[in-house]
């Protein structure tokens, strides 16, 4: 008797924890496009943290910004391509977003949307 006792106690403590962290489990929303979030995106990347976004645009889940190094610190400009997941901008390697770059025309192989090709993949 004690130990279906002891186990209905341990259910129910485990059912309060449960429903008690389910809310911390989900991550909602979307991720913005403004000036906060990019620079946040930006300067989240310990090599950006000192860094200055100068210029960015977003597009169908995915953005590039454009960074310089903050007035008397010392680096070159950057720039960046990120992938929106959940409420998160997400840091991309061009190498992997960008696809193959041939012919000039947009690669059929890019994850990177059209609109913002030019501007993230070939900057620089």
């Amino acid at each position: 008797m004690k130990i279906a006792a002891i186990g209905i106690a341990l259910l129910g403590g485990a059912s309060l924890v449960l429903v008690g962290c389910s809310s911390d489990l989900s991550v909602g929303g979307t991720a913005e496009c403004n000036d906060t979030t990019i620079a946040e995106a930006v300067t989240g990347d310990p090599t950006f943290a000192e860094y200055v976004v100068t210029d960015y645009k977003c597009a169908d889940g995915w953005a590039f910004a454009a960074a310089n190094p903050a007035e008397g610190q010392m680096g070159a400009p950057a720039m960046m391509i990120f992938e929106a997941e959940g409420q998160f901008w997400i840091p991309k390697s061009a190498a992997d977003v960008c696809g193959t770059y041939g012919d000039g025309t947009y690669p059929s192989d890019a994850m990177v949307p059209e609109s913002l090709y030019d501007p993230a993949c070939l900057a620089g």
